[in-house]
């Protein structure tokens, strides 16, 4: 009798393993899953000095698209870094709008989208983990077009703003950071795990950053600027809306907090959402993040 209960009970744990093992490999799924959202506008429209451009991730090779904006000099360059779901020119952060301002301040600035985004090769996004080689390979290419790495800035929006931080944190020589909309840690969160309208036990949040890792290649437990801003040398300017119904401006703040940098400078704007800054106080926008980069680039 003992033999077939342990058969039993052993069948039934495989069946149970495997429920919780394919609901991992489902949320892991649906967070690597990235709508492509077509790219809107052009930079044609603002009667402005523009390339087409296309260079490759780091790693593995993934091809990148993206608008090169020139200044007179072309000798410092800000490269912008998107959220989430955004392309290079996304509305939310009216990224083309800030380019040629940028331009206007004698910066060039590189716009591009990561992987599965917009024009840019790719199936799946992996929350901000290669996304990090997708700068390396944009820091690259502007190094191939004389630009030393010494006078390349990072400015990132959410989910960018904390790919910047985590790529600034392993290249020194990246002379400062402007985090629009950051966050501390973009880990898995177990109060938001569903299929469906099915609530998931917070501790499948383990089986699903191990399903990432190993079915999709993206690594979940790597993306939490809040662990590397502290060892950073480089200032980073903090922006965030007061009002952020996505990000809270209390995460910035303790982002701040942690940095602990004498050369960082916070902004939190009252009134502002997500991305919103810019759009809500646009000359003082640029005033600031100009100035913070012309103060630390060589």
């Amino acid at each position: 009798m003992l033999i077939p209960i342990l058969i039993g009970l052993a069948g039934l744990a495989l069946l149970v393993l495997l429920a919780i093992l394919g609901a991992a490999a489902w949320v892991a799924h649906k967070m690597t899953v990235q709508e492509r959202i077509p790219v809107s506008g052009h930079p044609s429209r603002l009667d402005m000095e523009w390339e087409d451009v296309t260079f490759h991730s780091w790693g593995d090779q993934v091809l990148l698209s993206g608008w090169y904006l020139p200044a007179p000099d072309d000798n410092r360059c800000i490269i912008l870094l998107q959220g989430m779901n955004q392309h290079q020119n996304d509305p939310q952060s009216q990224a083309l709008a800030l380019g040629n301002d940028l331009v206007n301040e004698g910066f060039s600035v590189l716009l591009f989208d990561f992987r599965a985004r917009g024009q840019s090769a790719g199936i799946r996004s992996t929350g901000g983990d290669r996304e990090q080689w997708d700068v390396f390979g944009a820091i690259e290419y502007i190094e191939s077009r004389g630009i030393p790495v010494e006078r390349i800035g990072l400015l990132g929006f959410s989910l960018g703003a904390g790919v910047a931080i985590l790529v600034a944190a392993q290249e020194p020589r990246i002379p400062a950071v402007v985090s629009d909309s950051g966050f501390l840690d973009n880990k898995v969160d177990p109060n938001h795990l569903f299929i469906g309208p099915i609530g998931l036990p917070w501790w499948i949040s383990t089986f699903v950053v191990l399903a990432g890792r190993v079915l999709f290649r993206a690594n979940f437990g790597n993306i939490r600027p809040s662990r590397v801003v502290e060892q950073m040398d480089q200032p980073i300017l903090f922006i965030h809306g007061e009002d952020d119904p996505v990000i809270s401006s209390e995460e910035t703040m303790e982002m701040h907090a942690i940095s602990n940098n004498e050369h960082d400078r916070v902004w939190i704007v009252p009134g502002a959402e997500h991305i919103d800054v810019y759009r809500k106080n646009s000359d003082a926008y640029v005033r600031r993040v100009s100035r913070f980069f012309q103060r630390h680039m060589q």
